[in-house]
C-alpha cells in the first residue's frame, strides 16, 4: 500500500485481506472494522484503522471434517445380503 493513501476503498481493503469485497462491508457493517461514509453509495476505510484490524487478524482455519468408512455396506428398505456359493 501508498504511504501517502489516507482512505482505502472496499475493494482495495479486500485485496488486501485476500477476502471478497462482500466479507468487508459484512466486516463494515458490523462495525468490526471501522469506515466513513462518504455518500449513499461510497465507503471509505481510514488507514490508520485497516492496518490496526489487520495486525489483530487472525486468519479462521476452517475445520476439516473426516468421515469414517462403513466397513459394511448400508442396504436399503427390502435389500439383503446373499451368502456366496461355494463348490
Amino acid at each position: 500500500m501508498d504511504e501517502k493513501r489516507r482512505y482505502l476503498t472496499p475493494a482495495e481493503a479486500a485485496d488486501a485481506l485476500r477476502v471478497s469485497t462482500d466479507t468487508v462491508l459484512r466486516l463494515v457493517s458490523s462495525g468490526e472494522l471501522p469506515a466513513i461514509r462518504v455518500s449513499p453509495r461510497v465507503i471509505r476505510i481510514p488507514t490508520p484503522a485497516f492496518e490496526a484490524f489487520a495486525a489483530g487478524r487472525e486468519p479462521r482455519r476452517r475445520r476439516v471434517v473426516t468421515r469414517r468408512s462403513h466397513s459394511e455396506v448400508d442396504l436399503g428398505a427390502g435389500e439383503r445380503t446373499v451368502e456366496p456359493v461355494t463348490c
